[in-house]
């Protein structure tokens, strides 16, 4: 009788901790891909007054990951984080080479940072959006202002 409640009060406290932890993470990784939607604006806005095709294949390429991260927060979380820091490292990347303003807000939090201990590359992030969304997101003019309007790059 001791010892089964032993088990079930030490079964409870492991469930408990996950539960909290797995919260936890959770929200690590939804504020970490809601201030990737501010880090792709900027990309968008640093982006405006360059030419060349270059900044629009980033900014559509950047829409891809982010919609996906969205889409599959809920259903494949880790899916979903590995999208999320494969955008941050390309909004750096780009921030870096064209911007002129802080890029404080890019830089990884000790939480962010031991929740994306070991991100996977990311390949076909085109597979998980359907053929509609890919076609929108294709065909939208990058320097339009309104660029986001109607577009899932949130988590609410």
């Amino acid at each position: 009788m001791k010892k089964n409640l032993t088990q079930i009060l030490a079964l409870s406290a492991f469930l408990f901790t996950y539960n909290y932890s797995s919260s936890q993470n959770s929200a690590v990784l939804k504020d970490f891909i809601n201030e990737n939607d501010i880090a792709i604006r900027s990309v968008q806005k640093y982006g405006i007054n360059i030419s060349g095709s270059e900044t629009e294949t980033t900014l559509k390429d950047l829409l891809i990951l982010q919609v996906a991260s969205v889409k599959t927060f809920n259903s494949n979380a880790g899916k979903s984080a590995d999208l999320a820091f494969a955008i941050r490292e390309k909004c750096t990347e780009f921030l870096t080479k064209n911007s002129t303003g802080s890029l404080d807000f890019l830089k990884l939090t000790d939480k962010e940072r031991t929740f994306f201990s070991s991100p996977k590359p990311v390949e076909k992030a085109n597979s998980l959006l359907k053929k509609g969304e890919l076609e929108k997101i294709n065909s939208i003019d990058t320097k339009n202002p309104h660029l986001f309007d109607g577009m899932n790059t949130r988590i609410n």
